[in-house]
C-alpha cells in the first residue's frame, strides 16, 4: 500500500502502511499551523489547507497566515518538504476540502458564495451554489456566513460534486457541470438528497461516489446515475458495532487505495477535546464490504482529511 497523508486538528502526518493495512511508520510533517484540513496533489506538488487557528479561532502561530493553502513538495525519496509558497484570498474562510483541476483549485469556504475556483497563477471565480439547494433545506439567510457548510468538492469526469454538511438538516450533494464551473457558472445537473447528517468528504469511484455520514457514523456509497445509496455503519474489525460507552466514531476523511478505503475518524464530540484527542484510521474492504482494521495514530487531535500518496 502507498503512504498516506493525514490531516488532523493539531498536525499533518505521513503514515506508512503494509499491504494488509497494518501501520509501519508515522512521521509528523508539520505541527505549527493546525487545524490542517483539505489535501490535494498535482504530481509532486501537494496542497494543504492550513487554518492556523485552534478550535476557538485563536492563532496557533501568531503572525503566520490564516486560512491559507500551502504548497508542500514530495521528493523522490518520499520525504515531504513544506515550502514558503501559499495561496491566500479574502474569500477563504474555515477551509475544508479542496480539489485540483487544470491549473486551479476548487476551494470550499465558509464565505458566500461558498465554492471558489482559485487559479494557481492568478484569478479567482466564485460559484454561487445556493440556486439548486432543495426547497426543504433552503435557508432564508443563505447568503450569510456558512449557510450550508459546503465542506467537500471533487472532480468526477466532466462534473464537479459539492457536498453540503447542512448543519442540523440532512446533508446533500450537488452535481455540477465542470465546464461551466471553470467559468464561475453554476449549472446543476442533479441533487443527491438525504445522504445522512453532518456529512464529510466525497470520493469519486467509477460510476459511484463515496461519502461519510459523520453524524450516523457510516460510510455511504451513492450510485451517480440512479442516486441509489448503500450505507455501511462503522464497526470494529470483528463486525461489532460501536457503542456510546466506548465512543462512537465521527468520520471526516476518506480515500481509495485499490480495493480498500481508508477512513479517518475521531471520537470526541466535545469541541475542547478535538485538538488533542486520539487520531484514528479505519480500513474498509470494498470486496468484503466490511471494516477490517482500525489504527490508532496517537494524540494528534481529531482527524480531518486522508490522501493516498
Amino acid at each position: 500500500m502507498p503512504s498516506l497523508l493525514v490531516s488532523t486538528f493539531r498536525r499533518l502526518l505521513k503514515v506508512e502502511l503494509s499491504p494488509k493495512g497494518e501501520m509501519r511508520d508515522i512521521e509528523m510533517v508539520s505541527g505549527a499551523h493546525g487545524v490542517y484540513f483539505g489535501l490535494e496533489r498535482w504530481g509532486p506538488v501537494v496542497f494543504v489547507a492550513e487554518r492556523n487557528l485552534d478550535i476557538n479561532k485563536e492563532p496557533i502561530t501568531p503572525g503566520d497566515p490564516q486560512n491559507a493553502i500551502r504548497i508542500y513538495i514530495r521528493l523522490p525519496s518520499g520525504r515531504m518538504i513544506r515550502t514558503p509558497v501559499y495561496y491566500k484570498s479574502k474569500a477563504f474562510d474555515d477551509l475544508h476540502q479542496i480539489a485540483y483541476d487544470r491549473g486551479a483549485l476548487f476551494v470550499t469556504s465558509g464565505k458566500f458564495p461558498f465554492l471558489i475556483r482559485k487559479g494557481l497563477f492568478g484569478g479567482r471565480r466564485g460559484i454561487d451554489i445556493t440556486g439548486p439547494v432543495p426547497e426543504p433545506y433552503r435557508r432564508h439567510d443563505d447568503h450569510n456566513h456558512d449557510a450550508y457548510h459546503i465542506n467537500s468538492v471533487a472532480v468526477q469526469g466532466d462534473h464537479l460534486i459539492a457536498l453540503a454538511h447542512n448543519w442540523d438538516m440532512p446533508s446533500f450533494a450537488l452535481r455540477l457541470s465542470l465546464k461551466d464551473a471553470r467559468r464561475g457558472k453554476m449549472t446543476c445537473t442533479r441533487v443527491y438528497e438525504d445522504l445522512g447528517f453532518c456529512c464529510h468528504d466525497i470520493i469519486p469511484d467509477g460510476d459511484v461516489f463515496w461519502t461519510l455520514d459523520s453524524g450516523g457514523s457510516a460510510l455511504v456509497r451513492v450510485h451517480v446515475e440512479t442516486g441509489a445509496m448503500d450505507r455501511f455503519v462503522m464497526t470494529d474489525a470483528q463486525g461489532a458495532p460501536f457503542d456510546s460507552a466506548h465512543g462512537v466514531p465521527f468520520p471526516r476523511g476518506i480515500d481509495i487505495m485499490g480495493d480498500l478505503l481508508v477512513i479517518s475518524y475521531g471520537f470526541n464530540e466535545d469541541r475542547a477535546d478535538r485538538m488533542d484527542s486520539n487520531a484514528m484510521l479505519a480500513v474498509f474492504d470494498t470486496k468484503q464490504e466490511a471494516f477490517v482494521r482500525h489504527l490508532s495514530l496517537g494524540s494528534h487531535g481529531n482527524t480531518c482529511a486522508v490522501m493516498a500518496l
